[in-house]
């Protein structure tokens, strides 16, 4: 007796390979999107935490050395700078044991200005610093979101004033 067994294929059929396609399809349309809202997302949470880190410095640095309260240009991003490397400075003759010296702001941060409104930025105020977002004209330290603004360490002239020094 003769069995008639015919061997199934196992591959996919024109019709699965379609349907599989299909889903994929939608499902990357669907992701995409939500993809592009994580990484905006993210993005301002990484420029609220370099600013909430600044003004976290610059209360350190008012409890140890002095208030820093200077007015605001907000022509351009050289007071922000200033600001930062006085954050950045190691006094060297400090005024007691109970005085931490510094640096308040870690020293291997070396951002770059920036006046451009498509850009995240860090404006100082006058007395602290706030966030500026895409869209938004203003100028201040550039956030920049591949760490390619961190390396060596700033070096302070020897003769360097820090800002509203006494």
């Amino acid at each position: 007796m003769q069995s008639d067994h015919h061997q199934r294929s196992s591959a996919f059929s024109l019709v699965e390979m379609v349907s599989t396609i299909a889903v994929i399809g939608i499902l990357t349309a669907i992701a995409v999107p939500s993809i592009g809202k994580i990484i905006g997302g993210s993005r301002i949470g990484v420029a609220e935490n370099v600013v909430q880190t600044l003004n976290k410095a610059t209360r350190q640095f008012g409890h140890s050395q002095w208030d820093l309260r200077t007015t605001a240009n907000a022509a351009s991003g050289g007071d922000e700078l200033l600001l930062l490397r006085t954050l950045q400075w190691r006094d060297p003759n400090p005024s007691g044991e109970l005085n931490p010296s510094g640096p308040f702001m870690k020293p291997d941060w070396n951002p770059t200005t920036s006046t451009s409104s498509e850009d995240y930025r860090a404006e100082w105020t006058g007395s602290s610093w706030r966030l500026v977002e895409p869209g938004t004209a203003g100028a201040g330290l550039k956030i920049i979101f591949d760490g390619s603004d961190l390396g060596t360490p700033y070096v302070h002239d020897a003769g360097f004033t820090p800002v509203g020094s006494r």
